[in-house]
């Protein structure tokens, strides 16, 4: 039988590995700050951590100095230690202060998110319960905002607009974008036809201050002839609520 003890063994460390990496899976959504930090009400974003386990996660939230200028010393976040309730999400909310002396720029700061075992019980072979936790890893994101006022209007710009029909359904638009500021910013794209109609929307993506000649390319499904298409508005959402950054209008 000592075959099946080595098999019972090999079993046991690869359901360790696979439980291990389990544990240390992390889902973070909106990981873009790129909010200006200074002026009247300084910079806020939200940023949502989802449980996909079915136990009880916990983090304790820490501000760690960027690679950039650093701007951890201006940051607050809400709130620093987090519960997520299995199969549900939980927010984090970052705020940015820079005092007015501050220069222009972009300023970078990095969240850890460092794990809290919670304690469980469990029966060992001899039926008493004892208390066990997992060891994980702590991730770790690194954000940039920015100092000084940015007319993302003006410096976002988009030549060689192409609007063709898409192989599989509706158009697509291969256009050149250029990002002609210091600030980093992620947006996307909605599709307008006659009398403002809506047609979809599509997302651009993270763009890098000081970006030229980008190529992207954009997806509306919903537009079935390229002549439709009359306007695409730039849009963000940093908190849940819907900034219009840009309009460019199409055709005649």
């Amino acid at each position: 039988m000592t075959w099946l003890k080595k098999y019972k063994k090999c079993l046991s460390i690869c359901l360790f590995s696979i439980l291990s990496l389990n544990s240390y899976s992390f889902k973070l959504q909106n990981i873009y700050f790129n909010q200006r930090m200074d002026g009247e009400n300084g910079g806020y974003r939200e940023f949502y951590i989802t449980n996909d386990h079915l136990t009880r996660q916990r983090y304790k939230v820490n501000i760690l100095p960027g690679s950039l200028k650093n701007g951890a010393n201006f940051i607050e976040i809400y709130p620093k230690v987090i519960t997520i309730e299995p199969k549900s999400k939980g927010t984090v909310k970052v705020f940015a202060k820079v005092p007015q002396t501050a220069k222009n720029g972009e300023y970078s700061f990095n969240l850890q998110f460092q794990p809290i075992n919670i304690p469980t019980l469990a029966k060992n072979k001899e039926g008493v319960a004892a208390g066990t936790s997992n060891i994980n890893i702590a991730p770790v994101i690194e954000l940039k905002g920015y100092v000084g006022e940015v007319k993302f209007d003006e410096v976002l710009k988009l030549k060689d607009i192409k609007v063709e029909k898409n192989n599989n359904k509706g158009i697509v638009v291969n256009a050149i974008l250029s990002n002609d500021s210091y600030a980093s910013i992620d947006f996307g794209t909605e599709a307008y036809g006659s009398n403002d109609f809506l047609y979809g929307s599509s997302y651009v993506g993270n763009v890098l201050g000081n970006t030229k000649d980008k190529k992207i390319q954009l997806s509306f499904p919903m537009i079935e002839n390229p002549k439709d298409l009359k306007k695409i508005v730039f849009y963000r959402t940093p908190s849940n609520t819907r900034e219009v950054i840009k309009e460019i209008k199409l055709g005649k």
